[in-house]
């Protein structure tokens, strides 16, 4: 789940509210190989029985590198050669992450439009256009947006081997 503003945010399966369990850190790898500790909330539904953590828009689910950081690898301005990336990512991170974005882009399209059919909002381009090409031109915020989206509506980007 990603960071709300709510005390009590509401499940993102069942819609009832959160309960607050614990906190943890959570490591944040910025771009140059800076590290930072965060601390999320862990929430619990006892509605639907599920474990939920709260990560800034900042953090993707199951990675610890900066949504900035991933974005520019996938984007390629930010490769092996920066010299801000010298030390952080290593190269066979940034290949991970490539393939884990060229193998997911159709199930991201997707989770995007079934996100946005569940909370009964209009899609802005048509059947044939892609949302997620949609959204990637609209922001370079583009990662941050869709894991937003998609992990607040309850569903999962695959993590594969990355």
């Amino acid at each position: 789940m990603v960071e709300t503003s709510f005390d009590h945010p509401p499940c993102p399966v069942c819609g009832e509210h959160l309960s607050y369990r614990d906190s943890r850190k959570r490591i944040r790898r910025k771009d140059g190989g800076d590290t930072q500790h965060l601390i999320v909330r862990r929430m619990y539904c006892p509605h639907c029985n599920k474990l939920h953590v709260e990560l800034p828009d900042c953090l993707v689910p199951r990675k610890h590198y900066d949504t900035e950081v991933i974005s520019g690898v996938i984007e390629g301005t930010v490769t092996q050669d920066d010299l801000d990336s010298e030390d952080h990512p290593c190269a066979r991170t940034m290949r991970r992450w490539i393939k884990w974005y060229l193998e997911n882009q159709t199930n991201i399209e997707g989770l995007l439009r079934h996100a946005f059919r569940k909370a009964g909002k209009v899609i802005a381009v048509s059947p044939e256009g892609s949302l997620f090409s949609f959204i990637r031109e609209q922001t370079h915020l583009w990662l941050e947006t869709i894991i937003r989206i998609i992990y607040n509506s309850g569903e999962v980007i695959p993590t594969g081997s990355s």
